[in-house]
């Protein structure tokens, strides 16, 4: 499906609930807010909602607070944002299963799940995608739009810093610059501001990290988290620092959350592979940048990654889970 379907089907939908991944990043909010804004700014009824607690330096985002849990109203289009399977949306959407739905993700492992699938895996963020969509749908930009917008994608592309970023991606940065969004203030906030707890957490994390066959990894636990006084680990940006380790191939960093199940965030060095492993193991994401979400205990789950991991580390990269 094509971007001109995407369109169309906006144009046509008065009310729109927008939603988006569990667990969400930068990029998963702010294309989630900057879509809904540009539809309520077409006349239109737009709401959006994430099935999880929002990190708390995302809370900042223009229009955060407004983010409802699982829908609720009387809708007739359903929009999953940056999400590459529908279990990655939780409960978002209950009770509104029926409809149709527009499916807009840059993922290269969506499995293709909406009635209308529209996934661009070159363009560096979904945000970059609303980005394309505002100037299809005749919404100008001011500097609140601008500044969700450009949040995801430098939140997507580590502050400019990935391989996929490419002269038009600047180009359209300057454009967001131009239009309001400030650039020094959205780093500083993505990767420059965490917690003393977070810091402390961190630092628990770092104590036990571990390295074998390419793959450096950690474990983060509901102790460490409570000790820490940190309730919502999601938001350290550890495995991006794990990944900087000279002898690894492969980062990992396995986060138990409070219902049991294990929130795993992978890194991979340029030439291997980790959404392949994700999408085994029931999540997604790209061939540097992936993540899943497992179903616990702990001590299960983390020799079933790493063997795997392991295995994606020395260029075996079918991914499966054993």
């Amino acid at each position: 499906m094509s971007r001109e379907q995407a369109r169309r089907v906006l144009e046509q939908a008065q009310r729109i609930a927008v939603a988006t991944h569990i667990a969400p990043d930068a990029d998963a909010l702010s294309s989630a807010i900057g879509l809904t804004l540009i539809l309520r700014r077409l006349g239109k009824e737009a709401v959006a909602f994430c099935d999880d607690d929002l990190p708390p330096r995302l809370k900042t985002l223009p229009h955060a607070d407004e983010i409802g849990r699982t829908a609720h109203g009387s809708f007739d289009l359903r929009v999953s944002l940056d999400a590459s399977d529908p279990s990655r949306l939780g409960q978002a959407f209950r009770g509104l299963e029926s409809l149709p739905l527009l499916n807009i993700d840059h993922h290269v492992t969506n499995i293709g799940f909406g009635t209308i699938n529209w996934v661009e895996p070159a363009a560096v963020a979904t945000a970059e995608m609303v980005l394309w969509l505002a100037d299809d749908l005749g919404v100008a930009l001011d500097p609140e739009l601008a500044s969700l917008l450009l949040a995801g994608i430098v939140g997507d592309t580590l502050g400019l810093r990935t391989p996929n970023v490419t002269p038009q991606v600047l180009r359209e940065v300057v454009r967001l610059m131009e239009a309001g969004a400030s650039l020094a203030a959205l780093v500083d906030t993505l990767f420059n501001r965490r917690s003393l707890a977070a810091l402390r957490l961190f630092g628990q994390a770092l104590a036990g990290v571990q390295m074998e066959d390419g793959v450096v990894w950690t474990v983060i636990t509901r102790e460490m988290r409570a000790a820490s006084g940190l309730h919502h680990a999601n938001d350290l940006s550890l495995s991006s620092f794990l990944i900087g380790t000279e002898e690894a191939r492969i980062a990992a960093v396995f986060t138990e959350r409070d219902d049991g199940q294990v929130e795993v965030s992978l890194r991979a060095r340029p030439g291997y592979d980790v959404a392949r492993v994700a999408l085994a193991f029931g999540g997604g994401g790209h061939p540097p940048a992936a993540g899943c979400l497992v179903p616990g205990p702990l001590e299960a789950v983390v020799p079933r990654l790493l063997a795997a991991l392991k295995a994606a580390a020395q260029g075996e990269t079918d991914g499966k889970a054993p």
